[in-house]
């Protein structure tokens, strides 16, 4: 049967897959997984917006310029932003119901169109995040040369293996999302199946998803391995860690959409188990967003939830010491007094600024750092001490 022949108000009749035994197809108000998923897609879309938005500030505020890595960020946001408004389109048209409950007529050139996007979006949406995190590691471990070099080899890696994936992903399917729907399923399987755009597709993914994870170890081992061996005190060893490892929530959602992705191999319900990875995607990337800002947006959250002195407002009514300058001098003629040195107070020497501290600890190391770990340490250090700044 010719394409043009079709009849679509045939196809809203048909189910995209047979019902089970004893089922019966449900178009009007079947049951569905789509508002939950909007609900987990609209929190982590949200919560990525506002750190996105503290990132910038912070950059504006306080070094008044923008970085690679800033800029980076806001295409991913931007590209996420794309990503998420696919995602959204795509729950309850079809995806969400069961497949049986879906007519063949959702499953036209748009949904095949916006199905694509999706996946393109995806990888690239992946590509900035991962690399936006790179640039920042560039910038803080570049003195390093072991660390330059793990970055540029993972910052190769990704663009190169997700390039890949976009270019597959649009030879697999774009033949398909111009192509409508026949009444016939089993001949519509038939087209799905000669148009490569579905198993083939299903284990790309799958294989992204696998280096979405691998990645974003590699991500993290970079700064983790990279402070570990800076010579610096413990306690604050462990807080500027504590940032980094923020990571392993990433990796964690990455981890657990990938696993939905290897279960999408093996299931037939495929508008019913596609929510579940979308919402899982979405909320990969949203969170990956997330810590790649936690770094630059500590400094301001140490500044809102550090305590600060408390002050009563009244003057203090204690006369200030008596130094040298201030002491009693006898001028007036006959006076004989003498003053008394325990009237004078050795003035008390200023506190020790973040440098002196710095090269009081290093003095005392079995072993100077290298330039490349003072700088780190300086870029490192700043961030704790650039909140007396804001």
């Amino acid at each position: 049967m010719a394409e043009s022949d079709v009849d679509l108000s045939l196809l809203a009749q048909i189910p995209a897959l047979p019902p089970p035994s004893g089922v019966k197809s449900n178009f009007d108000n079947p049951e569905s997984r789509e508002q939950l998923a909007k609900i987990v897609v609209g929190l982590t879309y949200g919560l990525m917006l506002v750190f996105l938005a503290l990132r910038i500030y912070a950059r504006i505020k306080i070094t008044r310029s923008l970085g690679v890595d800033d800029y980076l960020s806001l295409a991913a946001g931007a590209s996420i932003t794309a990503f998420t408004g696919l995602s959204l389109s795509l729950f309850g048209e079809p995806l969400g119901p069961h497949q049986w409950n879906v007519p063949l007529s959702r499953f036209n050139a748009s949904f095949m169109g916006r199905t694509l996007g999706s996946i393109v979006l995806f990888s690239l949406s992946s590509v900035f995040v991962k690399t936006a995190l790179l640039s920042l590691y560039l910038r803080v471990f570049s003195p390093n040369r072991t660390a330059r070099m793990m970055i540029w080899i993972g910052f190769t890696t990704i663009v190169v293996f997700y390039t890949i994936a976009i270019i597959l992903n649009i030879r697999f399917c774009l033949p398909l999302s111009m192509t409508t729907p026949v009444p016939d399923q089993d001949e519509w399987a038939k087209k799905l199946k000669a148009s490569n755009c579905s198993q083939p597709v299903y284990n790309l993914n799958a294989a992204v998803g696998l280096f979405g994870v691998v990645s974003d170890l590699y991500v993290l081992i970079i700064p983790v391995s990279m402070v570990y061996k800076l010579r610096i005190p413990r306690n604050k060893k462990i807080g500027i860690l504590a940032i980094f490892l923020t990571g392993l929530v990433a990796i964690a959602s990455s981890i657990t959409s990938t696993a939905f992705r290897f279960h999408q191999l093996k299931s037939y319900d495929f508008t019913w188990d596609s929510i579940p990875s979308y919402t899982l995607r979405a909320a990969e990337l949203n969170i990956g967003l997330i810590c790649n800002c936690m770094p630059v947006v500590f400094v301001i959250l140490k500044k809102i939830f550090q305590p600060r002195p408390c002050s009563s407002g009244k003057r203090d009514a204690t006369p200030p010491a008596r130094t040298p300058s201030h002491a009693y001098i006898a001028d007036l003629p006959g006076d004989n007094h003498t003053p008394d040195m325990t009237e004078y107070e050795v003035p008390k020497p200023p506190a020790p600024t973040a440098v002196v501290r710095l090269k009081s600890f290093t003095h005392q190391s079995r072993r100077q750092p290298s330039r490349g770990e003072r700088s780190t340490y300086t870029e490192i250090e700043s961030w704790n001490q650039i909140t007396t700044e804001i």
